[in-house]
């Protein structure tokens, strides 16, 4: 091996990489760590283009034999971003399943500028792995012919759900389709454009305009063209691809910024739903930059224990009796105060956070239920759900985990409450995870029910236990007639299905008495107790038992 400057050293065992040295981080550009338990073959060079030179082995010529090594082979291996870098590599075999790789940057030779020009662009597309800087820009006179009226526009474009062709074609059919996704840029975009491919499925552009106008339409029409089938055996593959664009004249920026620019700008194409374009705005990336730090707060209040749950009474408004309680979260922040769920949940719906708080509140919703039932109080605690979380693959396990660890609970004690909306858009998911929750004992409340229009169709086919009426409905009952009927038909088909109902929202006595009225005794809201603390929770049992509003002081026509 050729002595170099920074000497890579990878241990593989059975196709992954097992651990790497920091110069091995350097040389292919991964930040420290990043390359353990990565697939060796993600490396790797592509078979059906591995030798555009002779000198460059494909990756079916590293087979390292049982015992022994193999010489000194160069290789073009794929770097961070898509980038591919020119080595020479050993491969030594340590037993059946391991292989200690020594690499470094290669030796240049006659071929030299032919292998440095490799080492600049993706050995995939044979597109730059990079967008030239201002500078490199300054040197090509087709890029803006001295005109400093024209704006340069630096397009990131993502393909929206890419590992979905990953997983139904195959990694040699995902392979296919970014070489065809590379033709149809080099086909469609002006003469003085500059295409790259910088990451695994995503590329940048660099064009030059008159307009934003003009950039917009050119844009508009490479999503469309982007998005025609791509055809792959007898089969085909779709794509939806995000744009985001930084606008700015020449030289007035950085390349390398207003690349980052760009890629802000494609979040928010990809967050408005995807296949569209989104430009650069420093008010809307500044919102959000204040967005990331907020929710890596939240995370550091997760570990700091600053989080706490707060619960509301339901109550049997017949028999003047607490049938359970809900789980509201709250945190305690430390400079800010008590926080209520909509200064920070909105910013966690669609981030993995949601799924690590809700995670939290389960876990600590049964503990507190397991220390009520040592002071022998029995009741049954909600919890809420977010749809990210409950469609999570490992949801009903970790649930399981949480119920194993206080086996002196009965089945029932815990309970979780589901949007009616999530129900209606994944139906058949949320129907397996109710079926699981069921199978575990714990029973599913559908939340918000009124507000999603489920058909009976669907709901007959849903095992949830009670449905929980909105309380938009529950409050405004007594004055509007609509709501009045709107809560009658809940609970009509709520009896004709078998299932229970509890209203939320009782504000009052009078909601009380106006739901058992219409025959629904099951009732929550502010007119019966607000989110109470854990310690308060056992005392209040107590005071609502021996002199409950409802219950004993309802006429004989209420309770009929």
């Amino acid at each position: 091996m050729p002595s170099r400057t920074l000497a890579g050293h990878l241990k593989t065992c059975d196709g992954q990489i097992l651990w790497a040295n920091e110069d091995a981080h350097n040389l292919l550009g991964y930040p420290l760590g990043a390359l353990a338990d990565m697939p060796f073959g993600d490396l790797l060079p592509i078979r059906s283009e591995s030798k555009p030179d002779s000198d460059v082995v494909s990756s079916e010529d590293m087979e390292v034999p049982a015992r022994g090594a193999i010489d000194v082979l160069r290789v073009a291996l794929r770097a961070h971003h898509g980038r591919s870098i020119l080595v020479d590599m050993r491969g030594e075999r340590m037993d059946d399943r391991c292989i200690l790789w020594t690499f470094g940057l290669a030796a240049r030779g006659v071929r030299g500028e032919r292998l440095d020009m490799l080492s600049r662009h993706d050995a995939l597309t044979r597109l730059p792995n990079r967008i030239p800087s201002i500078e490199e820009l300054g040197q090509t006179p087709h890029a803006h012919d001295g005109d400093s009226d024209r704006l340069l526009a630096v397009v990131y474009l993502d393909i929206d759900r890419f590992r979905d062709v990953n997983d139904k074609f195959g990694p040699s059919g995902g392979d296919a389709v970014l070489r065809e996704v590379a033709r149809r840029l080099r086909t469609a975009l002006p003469p003085d454009a500059v295409a790259a491919r910088v990451g695994g499925d995503e590329f940048a552009l660099l064009l030059s305009f008159t307009t934003r106008q003009q950039c917009e339409a050119l844009l508009q029409q490479l999503l469309a063209r982007l998005a025609h089938p791509y055809r792959l055996q007898d089969r085909s593959a779709r794509l939806r691809v995000s744009a985001g664009v930084a606008l700015m004249a020449h030289g007035e920026q950085p390349t390398e910024v207003m690349l980052q620019h760009a890629q802000r700008a494609v979040f928010f194409a990809k967050r408005a739903g995807g296949s569209q374009v989104h430009f650069f705005d420093a008010a809307q990336a500044l919102e959000e930059q204040q967005e990331q730090l907020f929710r890596q707060r939240i995370k550091e209040g997760l570990v700091r224990n600053e989080f706490i749950l707060a619960y509301q009474p339901k109550v049997d408004m017949q028999r003047g009796v607490v049938i359970g309680f809900e789980a509201l979260i709250r945190w305690q922040h430390p400079e800010r105060g008590l926080l209520q769920p909509a200064a920070f949940v909105p910013l966690i719906e669609d981030h993995e956070l949601v799924e690590q708080i809700g995670d939290w509140a389960i876990g600590e919703a049964v503990r507190q239920a397991a220390q009520w039932f040592a002071l022998g109080v029995k009741t049954s605690v909600s919890v809420n759900i977010s749809p990210r979380h409950l469609l999570r693959p490992d949801f009903i396990e970790r649930l399981a985990l949480h119920l194993k660890c206080f086996p002196q609970l009965h089945a029932g004690v815990l309970e979780l409450e589901i949007l009616e909306t999530t129900a209606i858009k994944d139906f058949g998911a949320v129907a397996d995870f109710i079926g699981d929750c069921n199978e575990l004992g714990v029973p599913i409340t559908m939340d918000d029910f009124g507000t999603g229009y489920s058909s009976l169709t669907y709901l007959r086919q849903l095992p949830v236990a009670t449905l929980k009426l909105d309380q938009s409905f529950v409050r405004g009952m007594l004055e509007d007639a609509e709501d009045r009927a709107i809560v009658e038909g809940i609970l009509v088909m709520a009896r004709g299905l078998g299932r229970k109902a509890i209203a939320e929202g009782v504000e009052s006595v009078a909601h009380g008495d106006a739901l058992m009225a219409l025959g629904c005794t099951l009732g929550q809201g502010y007119g019966i107790a607000k989110p109470l603390p854990a310690d308060q929770i056992p005392d209040w049992i107590a005071d609502f038992e021996r002199s409950p509003p409802w219950g004993r002081t309802a006429t004989v026509e209420q309770l009929g």
